[in-house]
């Protein structure tokens, strides 16, 4: 029996009803609606001539000659602009590290300013000093008041004697003088103190007196310029009277004879340094620091924040205390001596990056007059250095870009006008793809070449009409599109085959009248139409309210099985949405279809154009196809809805959920194949409930195809409680309670339809029966 005749005399639901309905007229004429209107094809859809399908491909053309030539501009403009903007920041950055090394040049020579103004005020005072002693201590005082008034930056003026005399004014934390003397030497009497605390005209505001417990003489500027020749600097330290921390400039006086009169000295606090530093012009985001040895920040500006968990040693920060990461990166990058070099003053600096941006440092050493190892960071931004450089970029690009639209809209303009001919003949040749073949005019043009394309478009479209009269149109479209010559023969392929159709439409025929069960079965085969051909399927036959459909042919494909698998999943969900809008939509009492039952199978088939010299049909026979509708049939078996071969199983285990159904004998019985329910895609996970379900349906089908009766009844058994529903459970229960595995108990005997395929061999299990193995169902499924 051939597979066409088998898919016919297997539709006995359809039959029962097919001359009430007609269906055997209906599926002739149902066959050619759909050569002529293929359901959700693009031709269903078509815009007209004017604007379709072709307007695409020509918009494509033209957008193709546009990009060509605007393409080019813009990679010339482009590959111009890329090379200035870089050579431009290079350029930028070097004059902007020369610009950053003079401004460090001159803050350093401004810092250093202030230290020669110390060193210049001890030696002026210590010239005083050495000619009127310290005893007139209010010409001392004024004297050392107006210098702090010329000086803001020295917060004090002083002179320790070298019997413990102690003669200052200072500006912090207020204008004050104070005075210490010791009577008659060290040891001679207590000393006192006086503190008179002044305005800004250095005019006495309060006075108090007291004892004295400061001694110029143990101090560290003291020692060191008693100890020394000429004047000193002191290292960093915290100052007694402000608790702040500076460096001192100290010098010896002394008799004529070489006796120690006193020490004169001045302090510059580090909280000055820091004024001055915050004083500074630098570019937008950039920062100057006054860094010491082992990154130890002897100033920095007041804005500047360091990190408030983090302990300070010898009462300095140090520059990773810093909460700006950027500036100590940059610090330690200047330390690692990876300098870059300005091409223009050779000034050496660095660039950082740090959380994205990138920065410019540059460090400057000070005098060793001034300080040993201190030196002068300056931090910039790259972005505030380049921001003009970026601006004048910009609004040349905007410039660029408005000039290159505008050229590829006159391009664009002039390829409309050139190319309308090309276009007329692109949308011909759209018609003639979509088999649209009565609506190809003739394009006249006065130029040979679009002449001679148009006359050669007109003669294969007039040639390609008669295809109409062997493939229906969606198949002819295919084989258009595939590039294949039609020939009158058939070739054996690897097909992935899907069956549709109604479960039952006995009641739905003695409840409806036959134009309204056209009506809503149409709209059903418009649905699962529509699915088939965007999971790229091949429509085969419609079947009365049946659809036949497979993958691999005319044009091969590699995801056959999957898509199919896909197709028959996604028909099935498309039905119960189509089900849940016709429960809202049908009148009261008016039945809906019965749901589809689906198969998908996978094996050789012929393919190809059978038929007479007259009439010639493009479609699929042989073994496997008949298998497949059987396939389909065998739902109601097992109360399932889509089942699917072995063969399609293995291809598909990992992707899919499936349950091992049965094990069928074909022919003699020597030849067994395995059936499995599809379930859905393993993208959707199941509940445990039901994965336990399957797990233990498909334990008791082994037990019972073992003969292990009793095991496999005491596995069926609850599962039969917990889904009463599930005929397949029911099925393998009322097997293994007559001990006989035959694969049809329950059913109609020997006249059920189920009788009469390719499972009529009557096999019994017994514990050598067991699943055959790939190289056996390339036995079970032959080609035609």
């Amino acid at each position: 029996m051939s597979g066409r005749a088998s898919l016919r005399t297997r539709q006995t639901a359809a039959a029962s009803c097919a001359d009430g309905l007609g269906l055997g007229e209906g599926r002739s004429t149902h066959h050619r609606r759909q050569r002529s209107r293929p359901l959700g094809s693009a031709s269903a859809r078509a815009p007209e001539p004017s604007t379709g399908g072709g307007a695409l491909m020509i918009r494509s053309y033209k957008v193709a000659f546009v990009v060509l030539f605007v393409g080019l501009l813009v990679a010339t403009i482009l590959a111009v602009s890329v090379n200035g903007y870089s050579q431009a920041t290079r350029v930028s950055l070097d004059l902007s590290a020369d610009i950053v090394a003079e401004m460090s040049a001159n803050v350093v020579a401004r810092a250093s300013d202030l230290f020669e103004a110390a060193r210049d005020l001890a030696e002026i005072n210590a010239a005083v000093v050495s000619e009127q002693g310290l005893a007139d201590e209010q010409s001392l005082l004024g004297l050392f008041g107006r210098q702090l008034k010329v000086m803001p930056e020295i917060e004090s003026i002083y002179v320790g004697g070298a019997d413990g005399d102690f003669i200052q004014v200072r500006v912090a934390p207020q204008l004050a003088s104070r005075v210490i003397r010791r009577p008659g030497g060290k040891t001679a009497g207590e000393p006192s103190e006086r503190w008179v605390y002044r305005n800004q005209a250095f005019e006495p505001i309060a006075h108090i007196n007291g004892e004295a417990d400061y001694d110029p003489r143990v101090r560290v500027w003291y020692k060191q310029a008693v100890e020394q020749t000429g004047l000193q600097w002191s290292p960093v330290y915290r100052f007694a009277s402000s608790e702040q921390h500076g460096i001192s400039a100290s010098i010896a006086v002394r008799h004529s004879d070489g006796s120690l009169l006193g020490v004169v000295g001045v302090d510059i606090s580090l909280g000055s340094l820091s004024s001055f530093l915050t004083k500074q012009h630098i570019a937008r985001g950039g920062v100057a620091l006054i860094v010491g040895p082992d990154g130890k920040l002897i100033a920095y500006p007041h804005d500047v924040e360091l990190e408030a968990d983090r302990p300070q040693q010898d009462g300095l920060p140090s520059i990773d205390d810093l909460r700006e990461r950027w500036i100590a990166e940059a610090y330690h990058r200047d330390q690692a001596g990876q300098a870059r070099r300005s091409g223009i003053n050779q000034a050496s600096y660095q660039l950082t990056r740090t959380a994205g941006k990138t920065y410019l440092s540059h460090q400057h050493l000070f005098p060793s007059a001034v300080a040993d190892d201190w030196r002068l960071l300056m931090v910039v931004p790259e972005a505030s250095l380049l921001e003009a450089a970026r601006r004048v970029f910009s609004k040349s690009a905007a410039i660029t870009f408005i000039l290159v639209v505008v050229a590829a809209i006159a391009v664009a303009y002039l390829a409309s006008r050139l190319f309308q001919p090309l276009r007329r003949l692109v949308n011909n040749t759209e018609l003639i793809r979509e088999f649209r073949f009565a609506e190809v005019e003739r394009v006249p043009s006065q130029f040979a070449e679009i002449k001679a394309m148009d006359e050669a478009i007109w003669k294969m479209s007039q040639g390609l009409r008669s295809l109409e009269k062997f493939v229906p149109v969606d198949v002819g479209r295919k084989l258009i599109q595939s590039g294949k010559r039609v020939e009158p023969a058939a070739e054996v392929r690897e097909l992935s085959l899907l069956f549709t159709g109604a479960s039952n439409l006995a009641n739905l025929c003695e409840a409806l009248p036959a134009e309204r069960i056209i009506e809503l079965l149409g709209r059903q085969l418009d649905v699962f139409t529509v699915v088939i051909l965007r999971h790229k399927g091949t429509i085969d036959n419609f079947l009365g309210e049946s659809i036949f459909a497979f993958w691999g042919a005319p044009v091969e494909i590699e995801d056959g099985v999957d898509r199919a698998c896909r197709a028959a999943l996604a028909c099935r969900d498309a039905e119960a949405a189509l089900q849940a809008e016709w429960a809202k939509t049908l009148p009261a009492g008016e039945m809906a279809p019965p749901p589809n039952l689906y198969s998908v199978h996978h094996g050789r088939a012929i393919v190809g154009a059978i038929g007479s010299r007259q009439r010639m049909s493009w479609t699929a026979i042989g073994d496997n196809v008949a298998l497949g509708w059987d396939l389909h049939q065998l739902n109601r078996r097992y109360g399932t809805r889509i089942i699917i071969s072995g063969a399609v199983q293995r291809e598909v285990a990992d992707r899919y959920w499936t349950r091992r159904l049965d094990v069928l004998p074909l022919d003699s019985g020597e030849r067994k194949l395995e059936v499995f329910e599809l379930i859905d895609t393993r993208e959707h996970p199941l509940p445990p409930a039901q994965l336990e379900a399957i797990r233990a349906y498909e334990e008791g089908l082994e037990a019972l195809l073992e003969g292990a009766w009793d095991r496999a009844e005491s596995i069926l058994t609850p599962l039969a409680e917990r889904h009463p529903d599930d005929a397949a459970v029911a099925l393998m229960l009322s097997r293994c309670g007559t001990r006989d595995a035959c694969f049809w108990p329950g059913l109609a005997g020997p006249r059920d339809d189920m009788l009469a395929g390719p499972f009529a061999a009557r096999a019994v299990a017994s514990p050598g029966l067991s699943v055959g193995h790939a190289e056996d169902d390339d036995k079970t499924e032959p080609g035609a």
